[in-house]
């Protein structure tokens, strides 16, 4: 092994202990007493349940951990499938097919993508308030659609695929419907795969918009609830059982992206759908 790879592998490694030391000390303290991160021990003493069994049978100030998880994967859920809907047709529209005022539509939409989000919350909290949207599950996805990232992300991808693909259905007989759902959209199969993580990942974590919308405890959707578990100023805050929380709505997301990293990074490239 040359000697710039074993520098490369030494520095990935040690980027990957200071990841992963944070998540494993919340793992571990999650089996221990409270008592032990009161006295800042640097190991638990014993291990123990009960911090996991408060987490899934009681309610901790009134919030439900397993009904915020229940919240946010029906968001998730439902926000993403929304997205995919919409970003799709949308990116075909303004990569391939040709008309006028394309361009311009897309600048749009870029300019849309470079705001910051928050300079139009109160004009969207007034919004889903006239529709009696507040503190509901619909009032905290519907905002999110559709997603102007992923527009562009399959925009530039279905650009970068060949014309003569295009060519071949039209000789064969195949209509632009046709074209779009039998040889354009298999192609773009790597790149959807990346857009479906990405928004999986955006809607579990999505945190501002949630926060806004929602007042009580039972639409308060997982990253909500936790900051709603740690607010206060309590001296006999039970911090073990917020380590149980906190892992219990982080593990989702962890699985996903271990297990899916590999689409997020073939998604990128325009070429990755052709064999």
């Amino acid at each position: 092994m040359e000697k710039g790879s074993k520098i490369r592998y030494f520095v990935l490694t040690v980027l990957a202990l200071i990841w992963i030391f944070p998540l494993a000390a919340m793992l571990i303290f999650s089996f221990a007493p409270n008592s032990d991160i009161l006295l800042m021990r640097l190991f638990p003493t014993s291990f123990t349940l009960e911090n996991y069994y408060q987490v899934f049978t009681t309610k901790i100030r009134g919030v439900s951990v397993p009904r915020s998880l229940a919240n946010s994967t029906i968001v998730m859920v439902i926000q993403t499938l929304a997205i995919l809907a919409l970003d799709i047709p949308a990116a075909y529209a303004l990569g391939r097919l040709k008309f006028w005022g394309r361009e311009i539509i897309f600048g749009i939409i870029l300019v849309t993508m470079m705001m910051p989000g928050h300079i139009i919350l109160i004009s969207l909290y007034a919004l889903m308030s006239s529709l009696d949207l507040v503190d509901t599950l619909p009032g905290i996805l519907l905002p999110g659609l559709p997603r102007v990232v992923g527009i562009f992300l399959l925009r530039q991808f279905f650009r970068g695929l060949p014309n003569e693909l295009e060519d071949a259905a039209r000789v064969d007989g195949a209509n632009e419907w046709q074209t779009f759902t039998r040889i354009m959209l298999p192609m773009a199969v790597p790149a959807v795969a990346t857009l479906t993580i990405l928004t999986l990942l955006y809607s579990w974590n999505n945190f501002l918009w949630p926060l806004v919308i929602t007042n009580t405890p039972e639409s308060m959707t997982a990253p909500i609830a936790m900051a709603y578990l740690r607010s206060g100023t309590n001296p006999a805050q039970n911090y073990s059982v917020l380590l149980a929380a906190a892992f219990v709505t982080s593990l989702p997301m962890i699985i996903l992206f271990m297990v899916a990293q590999k689409w997020v990074v073939e998604g990128i490239s325009p070429t990755s759908g052709i064999k």
